[in-house]
């Protein structure tokens, strides 16, 4: 189980830092340096905005589907049809319940044209999402992983022609951008199709009734986990684009901030994405999942950790590579969204966890307390603090649902990770830190400084044995019984 992980985990990292990096860095980056703040900021909010009430979409069948399948890989030609003609029905109410919600907002002429081809797009993304949920449960995790960046590879190919091959007359538009979007998500969502109808054997796709009423009852905790992590990780822009006077140009800037926070993020979403098919498995199977959840914490938190405390060291240093002129509010949000790593990467081992063993309702209620407090915090915050007030609101949350997930785990399931590893681990953080202080002091150019400071919270790590490569590397070896 532990060696199965650890293969699809690596390969996946390799591909999706490959292509991530090309994207947040040669693509995202640039069409935001190209069309400017205040239009990357409306399409910024926009597309924050199709996201929100995208749980209509999915209605939790994803995660359901996902769970199901990894149980009994034959489930798919049952649930199959039942669930994509479920689809096509949620996607008319998503249609129907975003526009009215973006009527009642009051966006110009332009704004509902590019929310509508946004929300095309994220049909198919969640299209997308559920065909992926079914080869991911039938076990074909190195297939999944290759579709899980071929939506952006696509992007990449078609932007880049659009800002570098000359085959435009004119400047890069923001619509370009979302254009690229729609082809690519087409593409792959078609590739996907093809794959599941092929690798699933699905015959028919004739729905039954009471297999539909079992999908959507079952689904139905999984909705509520969806919607309310969706609506704390991306209302904070719509918030910022509708609060402020110049919001706009101020979501841009917070922009800014989010672009790494997110991109750094997906990588706790690969490990969620990855644990859960294999954990539903073992569930299934009355298998013990701990030492799986214990080396893959190891894996991912002490990293993100270090990774989070060197890069909230230097913020005004790495915004100002990234951009043209990067706001003083971006610098601030963007040492607080690196600390925000943290939780994240704890949040995406634990909840993985409740949702692989059926703690939906659990789950749920924590995702759902976090959802209150992110919006409340917003409402007080932004107006006075603007991006930075959204970080901390996005810090606050994540540390309140992290906490609550690591107690209902610990308590109620398995102990994952000793809580005599804890003050070892403050220590490492509080020694990096430190180290990165000094190294500040001496004026040494910053990516060195960082360099160093990166490897000084490595060698903590493996001081106080936060990570241990070669129980790994043996691991890998098959040197070690894999359970």
């Amino acid at each position: 189980m532990r060696r199965k992980f650890l293969v699809n985990i690596i390969f996946l990292l390799t591909v999706s830092i490959i292509v991530k990096a090309l994207w947040v860095l040669g693509i995202d980056r640039t069409v935001q340096n190209v069309v400017g703040e205040t239009s990357y900021g409306s399409y910024f909010s926009l597309f924050s905005f199709s996201v929100l009430f995208t749980l209509i979409l999915d209605m939790g069948l994803s995660g359901f589907n996902n769970r199901a399948i990894s149980a009994d890989p034959t489930r798919v030609k049952i649930y199959f049809g039942n669930v994509l003609l479920l689809r096509l029905m949620l996607t008319a109410a998503y249609f129907a319940v975003t526009f009215s919600v973006a009527l009642a907002i009051g966006y110009n002429r332009w704004q509902y044209t590019i929310l509508l081809v946004l929300m095309a797009n994220q049909v198919m993304a969640a299209m997308i999402m559920w065909l992926r949920s079914n080869i991911s449960g039938m076990q074909y995790l190195i297939l999944d992983s290759l579709l899980s960046v071929s939506d952006r590879l696509v992007m990449i190919i078609i932007c880049s022609l659009l800002l570098w091959g000359n085959v435009t007359t004119g400047p890069f538009r923001i619509e370009w951008f979302v254009y690229a979007q729609t082809a690519s998500y087409f593409i792959v969502m078609v590739l996907s199709f093809i794959i599941v109808i092929r690798r699933g054997k699905v015959l028919n796709v004739k729905p039954d009734g009471a297999v539909l009423k079992r999908i959507v009852i079952s689904g139905l905790p999984f909705a509520l986990v969806a919607f309310t992590m969706t609506v704390y990780w991306r209302i904070d822009s719509v918030l910022i684009e509708r609060l402020l006077p110049a919001g706009a140009t101020e979501a841009g800037n917070y922009a800014q901030a989010f672009r790494l926070f997110d991109a750094f993020s997906m990588i706790p979403v690969m490990f969620g994405s990855l644990l859960l098919p294999i954990m539903s498995k073992e569930l299934a199977a009355h298998n013990s999942v701990a030492p799986l959840a214990s080396m893959a914490g190891r894996m991912l938190i002490t990293p993100a950790a270090l990774g989070a405390v060197t890069f909230a060291a230097y913020p005004e240093q790495i915004l100002d590579l990234l951009y043209k002129s990067p706001s003083a509010g971006a610098v601030h949000a963007f040492t607080i969204l690196m600390l925000t790593l943290m939780p994240v990467s704890v949040i995406y081992i634990y909840s993985t966890i409740l949702t692989a063993a059926g703690r939906m309702k659990t789950l749920g209620l924590i995702t759902l307390a976090g959802m209150v407090m992110n919006i409340v915090v917003n409402l007080v915050l932004i107006p006075q603090l603007a991006s930075v007030g959204a970080a901390t609101a996005a810090l606050c949350t994540q540390l309140l649902v992290a906490a609550a997930c690591v107690i209902t785990v610990e308590r109620s399931m398995t102990r994952v990770i000793a809580s005599r590893r804890l003050l070892p681990f403050l220590l490492m953080l509080s020694l990096t830190f430190a180290a990165g202080r000094l190294l500040r002091m001496t004026h040494m150019p910053w990516f060195i400084a960082a360099a160093i400071q990166l490897a000084a919270g490595l060698v903590f790590a493996l001081a106080f044995r936060m990570i241990e490569p070669l129980k790994s590397l043996k691991l890998l070896a098959g040197r070690r019984n894999s359970a």
